[in-house]
């Protein structure tokens, strides 16, 4: 049976789609104090790229993220569901162009050092993004607040902000920091677990590794 076919591609985004909604509804692992998750949401879709490739893992964030959104502990509404997509697709969208530039997943799979490059460059490229989209769209939305509420929000020493006020930053220097750190925790998680998971299937699955 080929795994190449749409059929079993589907199945398997529709599986790891539900996986995805059934660890949103667990308890996170963190919350920030502006409701960030920390968690393994979004490793089924990581995992639905390694397994069924990039169009599948598409489908498997699309599936689910509308479910995401309003289910579990700290979902976030549909505000939420935005950020969990904007944030998390680049774990897998970067590693499928460097997968395609060098012939094929299983080819990038087998450096291990390229995958961990890779996966910095993703976690940069999340974090640039999830800082403008929560200065510009999320806390604005969420907590009605105006770009100068934010910066004023973090500019108390001890306030919301964790790791920012650990390095002395405050303002919108502490905000940039903090949105940073945090979705470099959680990229990491995302990118890095998701490799180990995949490989561990994959040897216990050869025909995985044969698409």
């Amino acid at each position: 049976m080929s795994l190449e076919k749409p059929t079993i591609k589907i199945a398997g985004a529709a599986v790891l789609a539900a996986l995805s909604v059934i660890i949103q509804i667990l308890p996170p692992l963190f919350v920030t104090p502006w409701f960030m998750r920390i968690d393994f949401v979004a490793i089924p879709w990581v995992l639905c790229w390694i397994f069924f490739g990039f169009d599948a893992s598409i489908l498997s964030l699309l599936i689910s993220v509308p479910i995401v959104g309003g289910l579990g502990p700290f979902a976030g509404g549909w505000v939420g569901a935005i950020m969990k997509s904007v944030a998390s697709i680049w774990m897998f969208v970067v590693p499928a162009f460097f997968a395609w530039k060098i012939g094929g997943i299983k080819r990038f799979l087998e450096s291990k050092w390229l995958y961990v490059a890779v996966g910095v460059l993703a976690i940069v490229i999340r974090s640039v993004v999830t800082v403008l989209f929560n200065f510009y769209f999320a806390i604005p939305i969420f907590f009605g607040m105006t770009t100068g509420d934010i910066v004023q929000w973090f500019s108390y020493p001890g306030s919301i902000s964790f790791f920012g006020n650990s390095l002395g930053l405050i303002g919108l220097g502490a905000f940039v920091a903090e949105i940073a750190f945090w979705n470099t925790v959680q990229g990491a998680i995302d990118v890095y677990v998701s490799l180990i998971i995949g490989l561990i299937v994959l040897r216990r699955i050869p025909e995985l590794a044969k698409k």
